[in-house]
């Protein structure tokens, strides 16, 4: 019997039997537009039924919200909802036929929802439901050759203001996709940022950036040729990292060491160096204090730009950076990852020169250095690292930082290992008249402050 019922209905349905019946046809699925253009929804009666005389309504999740009203036979703005007054235009070429259509101008993502059209007659009234899907294509893909790393050349591709989360990917000549390794970070208005990093060997070629929602829309693309060794790109980069240092350090800021959350084996001189030895020293009892060989220092930061400069001198096994104030200082042996609250570049056991994202991050540097240059710029989400014996960029660490920061060092050795002070050096206004403007720039040799007797 139910088969039945079922069967009737439809058949009703198909071949409008009854005085009068029809039903509402809207879009068969989401209607889908970039942010600042115009969306179209068009809504008909089946079978054809003239829907002059008609009450049409467009609304916004539920029957009240009027997005557009046509009421004896005109335009009702006085209803709609203020979100829409002055946005809406209802097309009726066709009306007579029972066709309608609404152009919704200069859509915003606050537009994203579902929507319907309801149609009311004397004897009848339906109503059809869609969704409106809103997207907004973010920046053309910045495409940045780093450096040389882990035996190749390093590429950043960066792109902002996605929505919804958007498809990163590197592509060969050929067109082929290519393995990376990619992060997307959504900010307080709902938009993405999205960054992607690739490893490539020399004359790879054009290697090519692309972002797009899916296969089936458009894609926005930027391409690099990589060409030889890159020689072009590299000198630019080592002429334009003497101008960011001169810039950075304007930025100079006083950072002073805190000994309540040094490790007993890091003794603290003058609140300047640290130094590590073999023996611990007696120290109070402070949940400061960190279980693993760092200190922190008594500044911190959550907004603004800060520089720093550190002597590490000829040590191995450290690390300087910033660290979010909040990281878990009980554990001995810790990853020192974005993602547990480190931005950090050392020099490992290895005689390694790192940093870390995801993964460990392997670094080939122009010359040796004794001294680090720390830039922090909170509210661009970045920290870079600069070889001051050369004035060279060594790399740059993104990220979008919450929270208090702290200027953080790293110090441990091996026990057949000579140790000597790594001290916060002063940046005066005075220093950067050695900045040297020239492509032949000779390494500047360093002196470790000598704190300890």
């Amino acid at each position: 019997m139910a088969l039945v019922v079922l069967m009737l209905t439809l058949l009703l349905s198909l071949f409008g039997l009854g005085s009068g019946q029809w039903q509402v046809m809207g879009p068969d699925k989401p209607v889908q537009v970039v942010v600042g253009e115009d969306a179209v929804f068009s809504c008909f009666l089946s079978p054809k039924t003239s829907a002059e005389a008609m009450e049409v309504r467009f609304f916004r999740d539920e029957f009240r919200a009027v997005v557009h009203l046509y009421r004896e036979g005109k335009d009702e703005h006085h209803m709609q909802m203020p979100a829409y007054q002055g946005r809406t235009e209802l097309l009726k070429d066709s009306i007579a036929e029972g066709r309608v259509s609404l152009r919704l101008k200069k859509v915003t993502l606050s537009d994203t929802g579902l929507y319907g059209c309801w149609f009311r007659s004397q004897n009848n009234d339906q109503e059809a439901i869609w969704e409106l899907q809103v997207s907004a294509l973010g920046s053309a893909p910045l495409v940045s050759v780093m450096g040389y790393v882990n035996g190749g050349i390093q590429l950043l591709c960066k792109s902002s203001g996605w929505f919804h989360q958007p498809t990163v990917k590197w592509k060969d000549p050929q067109g082929h996709d290519l393995p990376s390794d990619s992060k997307v970070n959504a900010d307080r208005w709902g938009l993405f940022d999205v960054e992607t990093s690739l490893i490539v060997q020399e004359n790879a070629g054009i290697t090519s950036c692309s972002i797009q929602y899916s296969d089936q829309t458009p894609e926005v693309e930027s391409r690099v040729w990589i060409r030889g060794r890159m020689q072009a790109e590299l000198d630019w980069r080592r002429k334009h990292a003497v101008a960011e240092l001169r810039e950075a350090r304007k930025h100079a800021v006083e950072v002073t060491l805190d000994p309540e959350t040094a490790h007993p084996q890091l003794y603290i001189y003058h609140l300047k160096a640290v130094c590590y030895r073999n023996i611990g020293q007696d120290v109070t009892y402070s949940d400061k204090r960190f279980a693993s060989k760092c200190v922190v220092a008594s500044e911190g930061f959550q907004a603004g730009k800060h520089y720093w400069e550190v002597d590490v001198g000829h040590n191995v096994m450290w690390y300087v950076g910033v660290c979010q104030d909040n990281v878990n200082r009980n554990m001995k042996n810790v990853h020192l990852s974005p993602n547990n609250g480190y931005w950090v570049f050392g020099l490992n056991r290895k005689h390694e020169y790192v940093t870390f994202k995801t993964c460990r991050i392997t670094l080939s540097l122009r010359t040796p250095l004794t001294r680090v240059g720390v830039f922090l710029d909170y509210e661009g989400g970045t920290i870079s690292f600069y070889n001051v014996n050369d004035q060279s960029f060594i790399y740059m660490l993104t990220q979008q930082f919450e929270g208090l920061l702290r200027p953080y060092i790293q110090h441990y050795v091996k026990k057949e290992t000579k140790v000597t002070p790594i001290v916060i050096c002063p940046v005066s206004l005075g220093s950067e008249e050695s900045l040297s403007d020239t492509d032949n720039l000779e390494p500047t040799p360093q002196v470790t402050t000598p704190f300890l007797s």
